[in-house]
């Protein structure tokens, strides 16, 4: 027994071990799009970027109107050198996107400036619920088409405020209930925009399969969302509104609430052994893209913080 043990150790101390280099192949960058056009006041932005292997969460809630997930990549390399046109079905009319000037912070020189950083806006198209519109993207030899509808969004009848004492410790807040009508007979998907913040994605969604006809008092945190409880609810103080707030309630496809939806749970998704690993989300870009392209009609109440 002594005698194969020894065997073995000196087995193993005379056993060659090779250096093995593990050599990965090296994504090529993908274009990365975000794009929103919808019935208010344009001009419509369309941000362009190249993909990378690792995304770093810095959220900029300012920039959300106009190009939606950009807003949450930080460092990306942006695309300066793309023609961007969006054309309206129905009116046949084609916009051509112009450079957008942005005003952003210089990281190394700590000040604020204006750069162009891949933003396209564009200079006459408006949009209209209930038309189509068609995004072409020409870059590096290749083109890029994406076609989104832009359903109708019915009116906000009226919104109510049901004050609620916050714990110990924590501020007061309103919760903000929404009345509007529901249209019946038709699958309808909504996008609901408040305040955010450097926390949270200001982003809720949600289906009309289980709304009723008249919707009387929609808390607008009901709808799929990541830790949204921590910027939808306006803070009061002394009884009074402490802060200028406002609602959004955007109109989506399917498609697009499936993006939405795919995004969230990203945001939910660890990627250990319990859950299924990350993935691109759904896009309606051909050609390899990434991104979405929404048309959205938008009703949208603001209020002014109590004086």
């Amino acid at each position: 027994m002594r005698n194969t043990l020894i065997l073995l150790i000196l087995v193993l101390i005379s056993s060659c071990i090779d250096d093995y280099e593990l050599k990965l192949k090296s994504n090529e960058p993908k274009l990365v799009f975000e794009g929103v056009i919808t019935n208010q006041n344009g001009p419509y932005i369309i941000s362009l970027t190249k993909s990378r292997l690792q995304l770093t969460y810095n959220p900029n809630p300012n920039m959300y109107n106009n190009i939606g997930i950009r807003s949450w990549l930080d460092g990306v390399e942006s695309i300066n050198d793309a023609e961007v046109y969006i054309t309206d079905n129905k009116e046949s009319i084609t916009d051509t996107l112009v450079k957008s000037w942005t005003l952003f912070r210089n990281k190394q020189n700590a000040h604020d400036s204006l750069a162009y950083e891949g933003y396209y806006q564009t200079t006459k198209i408006k949009g209209i619920a209930g038309h189509t519109y068609a995004l072409t993207i020409k870059w590096q030899k290749k083109e890029y088409h994406a076609v989104s509808y832009m359903p109708p969004v019915p009116p906000i009848d009226s919104v109510q405020f049901n004050f609620t004492k916050g714990a110990i410790g924590k501020e007061d807040f309103n919760i903000p209930l929404l009345f509007f009508k529901e249209p019946q007979n038709e699958r309808n998907y909504y996008l609901f925009i408040t305040p955010g913040n450097d926390r949270v994605w200001p982003y809720s969604i949600l289906s009309d399969e289980y709304l009723k006809d008249y919707v009387n008092g929609l808390d607008v945190c009901k709808g799929i969302a990541p830790d949204y409880w921590m910027n939808a609810y306006p803070y009061v103080y002394d009884g009074k509104l402490s802060m200028d707030y406002f609602i959004e309630m955007h109109s989506l496809t399917e498609e697009a609430y499936e993006y939405y939806k795919a995004l969230i749970q990203q945001f939910r998704t660890d990627g250990g052994g319990y859950s299924p690993s990350p993935a691109s989300p759904p896009t309606n870009m051909d050609n390899g893209a990434l991104g979405f392209f929404r048309a959205s009609a938008v009703n949208r109440v603001d209020f002014k913080r109590d004086n």
